[in-house]
This record gives structure tokens, C-alpha cells and sequence, in this order.
């Protein structure tokens, strides 16, 4: 069943995602709606295949587009279509969920609402001691901060505002705002790729637990691989985010579960984390304990330490785990290794931690000054391997490129084609100067056989030659005979 309340658009969609981003989805994002709820507002475009895991009977679906309302009303579901003000302001839901956010709860013939505007309409139809879910794009993000300049799509007619003095700033900013709005928070993770469809959700109860701070590194590294061109590597800055500290404050995305009841405990059915699928649990968590192997091995390569480097090197190459990239192997207790990702080529991960050694600017640490192919037949040979950087295999072609690298890639050609350039001209001047030399001797030369006692010289030069080639004549028929 549709119900129109107002501003409803009648040309738009926001579930296709043909003309801009679509809905939130994803596996991470259904462990949290796998509970009961009571009657529940689902506000904002959220994939279908998501919404499987509520009862139809106790959800309504607040859509703005005609067509996601026709869509959304033959699974079953109560829709209300339209405009978020156009909703009446009566608390009738025990939960309101809103994981895309509150940028697309108003049609685009609504007067502009603030942040905190638009979150007040949510609250106004959430019973007291209800429940909200909230997504929050963070607009200091790593997805942010590494992205070039894109072009606007059909569906940005309006962009998140991040000068909007109402809309809180950073992660703790955001949970003052929520509490002084009268909500408790019970759970908050941070999102990884981004809000759209995560795959990665890190509690900050589960980000506390330094011994897991290796699992968590691959995981959100395996998250932010870039699909397209990039100003920097997001994966070095997401791993370096986790290593720091930092993964909650640059995550591109929150996700926060509050409650209007502040008497309100933990609610045990949340998990953790969820990542890549799975759901996990302190304190056992079921994460294996330790730092990743490639932070092992680029800390030995900061000291120098080329015993630690040979025997890590050794034990990785050695194991089941030798086609594992260094980035997924957690490195435990007793030199245990546990792979967080399946086998290749072992080459080709040795390959890959010599280029995560040269991006990160660990190369200058080695006795060369070598490319990843060179390095990698370095790597090899510590752990007893001798091999040529020819045997080495390519690297796989980039499905996204680093602008900052492509930038350090061209300062580097350019200062080895100068250096080049230069050796060039140095060697064209010492050619210049040898030739002109070398054209002064044959004159001095040409002067001196003109002199008597140059025509001397040659005169007897030549019966010395002559007297040679007589003696040759004389020996030859000596043997003859």
C-alpha cells in the first residue's frame, strides 16, 4: 500500500542509482537489522534485498521517488511517498532507521533544511524510549581524501554542506549532537569503503584491542582498494588510520545505534564487527592476534635489521602461506602465520611488499637503487633463492592509479633524464675535446715528417719495414725448402 503525503517526484528513482549513487546495501548492514524492532520507519533509499530481514507487516518506507514507492509496495511493504516534512509529527515508531543518512529525505522542491532540521523530523515520529539507526557520512573522510575532483551527477543538486555550522564535525562532534538531542548511544562503528555498502564495521570497543590490530589493518586495507583514479593510496592511509588510531576519526562513514531510554544496557545481539560477511565478538573476538607481516618486515626494514628481515622473509617463503600478500598474513605468538586472504604466485606477493616498500618510501633503506623487479630478486635471495630481475613477473596492470604516485613516478623520470642528459653532454664534451686532440696530433705529425729530420725518420721507418718484410721473404723459403 502507497500513501501520498506531498512532494512526492515523479520522474525520480534513487534505488536504480542510474543517475547518482543508489541505495545502502549489503551484508554488513543486514547483521544490524537482524533483531526485532517493533514498528519501524525505514527513511531514505535502502536496497530491498536489505529490508528482507524486517517483518513487512511492522515496516513503512518513507521514499521520495514515485517509482522506488510502486517498486517498494509489491514486496509487501508500507510505503509513504514523498517529502520528510510533509510527515505528520507523531511519534508512531518504536525504531526509525535512516542508514543512508539524512541528504535524501527531502524532494528537490523542499526549502533547504539543515542537518539538525532534518534529524529534528526524525525524532519527532520516534516513540520515547525508541530506537534510531543512523548513518553518517563523514565528510573528512579517507574516501574524501583521497578522491580527485568528480563531476556532479543528475542526483547532486544539493551537496553535503560541510560548512553547515548545524551539522556536527568529526566523530565526537556527532555524538554530543545526538545526546543533546536526548539520545543514548549504544553502539557506533566505523564504515568501511563508505556509507553506500560497507563491508567492513569496526566498534570503537573492538578498535581498543591493540592485539587485533593486524586483522583490522587487512581488513580495512581489502575495503578501500580503489576501483578508480585516485589522488593517493587510500590503502596505505586507511592501514596507517588503523596503526594510529585514527580509524574511527577517518572512517568514510559512521553508523550509530541510539536509544531515547538512557536506562537502556548494550543490547548483546550488536556485534563487535562485522567484516567481509562475517560477525564478530569480544573478548575472544575469533580474530587472529598480532601485527600483519608486512608491518613486521617494513619495521625490520627501518632499522635495518637484515637478520630479523632474512628470517621473516624465510619463514613467509617457506610456509603455506608464501603466495599470501605480507599485507593479509598475521604475524602471532610463536612466528604463527595466519593468512587473511587465498595464495597466488609466491613471487607475486614478494613482488607486491617490494612495491609497498618503494611506495612507502622504504627503498632508500636498501644498499640499491632498485625498481620492484630488482627488490624482489633482493627479497628472494635472502630467503636462499638466487634469481634474476628478469625472472621476475610483471605486475598486474592497475585497475586504479595514485595521482601522487603517477606525480613522484614523473619527478623521479625527470630527475633520472637529467642526470641522463647530463653524463650525455658530458660525454659529448670529453668526445669533442679528444677529437680535437687527437686532430692537433695528426697535424703535429703532418709538420714533422715535412722537417730533414722527419723525412729521416721516415726514410728509415721505411727501410726498417722493408728490411722486415725481406726477412719474412727469406724465412718463408728457408721453410720451403
Amino acid at each position: 500500500m502507497t500513501t501520498l503525503i506531498g512532494g512526492e517526484m515523479l520522474l525520480w528513482s534513487d534505488l536504480d542509482g542510474s543517475r547518482g549513487r543508489g541505495p545502502v546495501s549489503g551484508d554488513a548492514l543486514g547483521f544490524l537489522l537482524s533483531q526485532p524492532f517493533g514498528r519501524t520507519l525505514v527513511a531514505g533509499p535502502h536496497a530491498p534485498e536489505l529490508l528482507e530481514a524486517l517483518p513487512p507487516a511492522q515496516v513503512t518506507v518513507l521514499a521520495r521517488g514515485a517509482a522506488d514507492a510502486e517498486l517498494l509496495a509489491t514486496r509487501g511493504l508500507t510505503v509513504v511517498c514523498g517529502s520528510l516534512e510533509k510527515m505528520a509529527a507523531v511519534p508512531a515508531y518504536d525504531t526509525v532507521i535512516a542508514l543512508d543518512g539524512l541528504d535524501r529525505l527531502h524532494s528537490a522542491e523542499a526549502e533547504p533544511h539543515s542537518w539538525t532540521e532534518t534529524l529534528d523530523l526524525l525524532l519527532a515520529v520516534l516513540k520515547p524510549g525508541g530506537r534510531l539507526l543512523l548513518g553518517v557520512e563523514n565528510l573528512f573522510g579517507i574516501h574524501r581524501l583521497t578522491a580527485l575532483p568528480a563531476t556532479p551527477t543528475d542526483a547532486e543538486w544539493t551537496v553535503p554542506d560541510d560548512h553547515d555550522p548545524q551539522r556536527p564535525a568529526g566523530h565526537a562532534r556527532l555524538l554530543s549532537h545526538l545526546a543533546r538531542r536526548g539520545l543514548h548511544v549504544q553502539r557506533d562503528y566505523a564504515a568501511y569503503p563508505g556509507l553506500s555498502s560497507p563491508t567492513v564495521l569496526l566498534s570503537r570497543e573492538i578498535q581498543a584491542d591493540a592485539a587485533l590490530a593486524g586483522a583490522l589493518e587487512a581488513a580495512v586495507a581489502t575495503a578501500v582498494q580503489p576501483t578508480t583514479d585516485v589522488l593517493i593510496d587510500p590503502v596505505r592511509l586507511a592501514t596507517a588510520a588503523v596503526r594510529n588510531g585514527l580509524a574511527t576519526a577517518l572512517a568514510p562513514a559512521w553508523v550509530v545505534v541510539a536509544h531515547r531510554d538512557p536506562g537502556t544496557t548494550a543490547d548483546a545481539a550488536l556485534p563487535d564487527a562485522v567484516i567481509n560477511g562475517r560477525e564478530f565478538r569480544l573478548p575472544a573476538a575469533g580474530l587472529p592476534r598480532g601485527r600483519t607481516l608486512e608491518d613486521h618486515l617494513l619495521a625490520a626494514a627501518q632499522r635495518r635489521d637484515l637478520p630479523t628481515m632474512r628470517d621473516l622473509l624465510t619463514t613467509w617463503q617457506s610456509s603455506p602461506s608464501a603466495g599470501v600478500p605480507a599485507a593479509q598474513i598475521v604475524l602471532g605468538d610463536n612466528a604463527e602465520l595466519t593468512a587473511l586472504a587465498p595464495a597466488a604466485d609466491p613471487l607475486t606477493a614478494l613482488r607486491a611488499f617490494a612495491a609497498s616498500a618503494i611506495a612507502g618510501g622504504f627503498a632508500p633503506l636498501w644498499p640499491i637503487r632498485a625498481d620492484e623487479a630488482e627488490l624482489t630478486a633482493v627479497l628472494a635471495g635472502m630467503t636462499g633463492r638466487e634469481l634474476e630481475p628478469s625472472e621476475v613477473p610483471p605486475a598486474d596492470k592497475p585497475g586504479a592509479h595514485a595521482v601522487g604516485d603517477l606525480l613522484a613516478d614523473r619527478d623521479r623520470l625527470t630527475r633520472e633524464l637529467s642526470e641522463a642528459k647530463a653524463k650525455h653532454e658530458w660525454y659529448e664534451q670529453m668526445l669533442l675535446r679528444r677529437e680535437a686532440e687527437l686532430k692537433r696530433v695528426r697535424q703535429m705529425n703532418a709538420l714533422l715528417s715535412a722537417t730533414v729530420p722527419g723525412k729521416a725518420a721516415t726514410t728509415l721507418v721505411g727501410g726498417l719495414r722493408a728490411g722486415k718484410r725481406a726477412m719474412r721473404s727469406v724465412v718463408r723459403r728457408t721453410r720451403g725448402s
